[in-house]
């Protein structure tokens, strides 16, 4: 079904925290964004977009401005030939949908979701459904190409589409897609019976390893330098995290790597804080203070600049990773990531998460 994103007023464009909370919530009722589009304000072509807009999309959600709600509702009722009416407080066309300020009308052949937005008090309830033909799955180990040579015949046979992005080396994240007698649920099972431990499901491979943990009660905690804290951040987006995370380390100068996690000064001075050396070592430092299943440790070079410490000259995007469990076993990769500060850092969390199913794949089956 195609849906359209639309964001009316720019108090709501320039503010990118309460954009990203509409994105946010959007994505949670939809699954995805399909199309967004943004306009500062209501003008006299806003009746003539909305009624061309409304041809090209199956669903509309707006999400307009309080000053602008009043003129956008009055659009839409026209374009509806209904009347604008108070009903609890809300000013709704007389024969729409609705909840506190937000309601769902008719034109044609699409459906419109007007919300009343105020950057300064949580979102009204997105109303309506769409009919999803799409399902999200990631495989983990496997590269882009050979994941498709192996996934293209079998999603012939079940009559589904696939498109695929890469989200790091060896992480490819997969949408498919229901043509008209198509039979997704068959394709999914066989595409996790064909990938076993390999296959995720869900457009977010974190969430699905955090629900993971969450179901088996496995502590995590991290210790982090470049990432600044990011691990942390990422993992306490999600609900219900308090039962597995205790808190984590950021340990960003060298005299803190060894105060506060015990990597000793010899190996900071002789292999570096760059060093496979120094990240065997955090790990083994976070034990003694949270005492999680699993411990991750991040630390390198994200900036645009190489760096040179004790003699070596450390290329930007070299982060070294780590993950280890309880009773010792432990895994550890070198990056060598390219893109500006922030995407590198988030790279590197990303694979740091995926080193926990890499050590201990058993305990993050479905």
């Amino acid at each position: 079904m195609n849906h359209l994103l639309f964001i009316i007023g720019d108090n709501i464009i320039m503010n990118e925290d309460y954009k990203a909370y509409i994105l946010r919530v959007y994505k949670d009722k939809f699954k995805e964004v399909n199309s967004i589009r943004m306009q500062s304000s209501s003008d006299k072509e806003l009746p003539f977009l909305l009624e061309k807009i409304s041809l090209e999309y199956d669903y509309i959600t707006i999400f307009v401005a309080n000053e602008y709600y009043a003129v956008v509702a009055k659009i839409l009722a026209t374009l509806c030939e209904d009347v604008l009416v108070l009903k609890d407080e809300t000013l709704v066309p007389d024969k729409a949908f609705y909840d506190k300020n937000s309601f769902v009308c008719d034109f044609k052949d699409c459906k419109i979701n007007l919300i009343k937005t105020d950057t300064k008090a949580k979102l009204p309830k997105l109303l309506g459904e769409l009919n999803l033909n799409f399902s999200y799955f990631s495989l983990l180990g496997i590269d882009e190409e050979s994941a498709l040579i192996l996934l293209e015949p079998l999603a012939k046979s079940y009559e589904i589409d696939i498109k695929s992005t890469m989200l790091t080396d060896n992480l490819t994240l997969i949408k498919a897609f229901s043509l008209q007698y198509g039979k997704m649920d068959g394709f999914l099972a066989s595409v996790q019976k064909l990938f076993d431990k390999k296959f995720f499901k869900g457009s977010d491979p974190i969430k699905f390893i955090v629900d993971r943990l969450l179901e088996r009660k496995i502590k995590v905690s991290f210790v982090e330098s470049c990432t600044g804290g990011l691990c942390a951040s990422e993992l306490t987006k999600i609900d219900g995290v308090s039962e597995i995370f205790e808190g984590s380390i950021i340990t960003y100068s060298n005299r803190l790597k060894h105060e506060w996690v015990g990597v000793s000064n010899v190996v900071l001075e002789q292999d570096g804080e760059y060093s496979e050396k120094c990240i065997y070592y955090m790990l083994k430092g976070i034990f003694k203070t949270a005492k999680p299943d699993f411990a991750l440790a991040i630390s390198g070079v994200a900036g645009d600049e190489n760096d040179n410490k004790n003699g070596k000259d450390i290329k930007s995007g070299t982060i070294y990773i780590g993950a280890m469990f309880k009773n010792g076993t432990y895994i550890q990769e070198v990056l060598n990531l390219c893109g500006d500060r922030e995407f590198k850092r988030r790279q590197a969390m990303l694979k740091a998460f995926y080193l926990m199913p890499k050590l201990r794949p058993e305990l993050f089956e479905l």
